[in-house]
């Protein structure tokens, strides 16, 4: 995680302490706006993506970008355990979770793509989209 380099003001405490207050749980920018207008705060939508963007840059925040005309979403980057060079994320098209996978056989198709094909791949950018196992069990899939 990259040290802050930026200003403490109220507003980056308001947004950065909505997701801390998160759990480990991906928000969009609209939901950290929302969940700011719960408690009160006067703070604008622009701001909020503007604090946001600010923050993925300092390392403090991780933002996932889960697919063409899909929101981004947002987490604290403190409360993820995964190893972002060996962690891959996968989307549950029905219910819209995120998950991160930690996972050698996914690493090791990283690596043979990196030595056999020239390409290298950047996990914490990787999504694969699919049915989680909640999601396909309620539906009987």
């Amino acid at each position: 995680m990259k040290n802050s380099t930026g200003y403490k003001t109220k507003q980056r405490s308001e947004v950065l302490g909505v997701l801390e207050k998160s759990n480990g749980e991906h928000i969009t920018a609209k939901q950290v706006h929302e969940r700011l207008e719960k408690e009160g705060s006067t703070i604008g939508s622009a701001t909020v993506y503007r604090q946001l963007e600010k923050l993925v840059e300092e390392g403090l925040v991780r933002r996932y970008s889960l697919g063409p005309g899909e929101a981004a979403c947002y987490s604290y980057a403190a409360d993820e355990s995964c190893d972002h060079d060996h962690c891959f994320h996968c989307v549950c098209t029905k219910c819209g979770k995120l998950y991160h996978v930690e996972c050698d056989h996914l690493a090791e198709i990283a690596g043979h793509l990196a030595s056999e094909h020239g390409f290298t791949v950047d996990p914490s950018r990787t999504v694969f989209y699919g049915i989680c196992e909640s999601c396909s069990k309620k539906s009987g899939e």
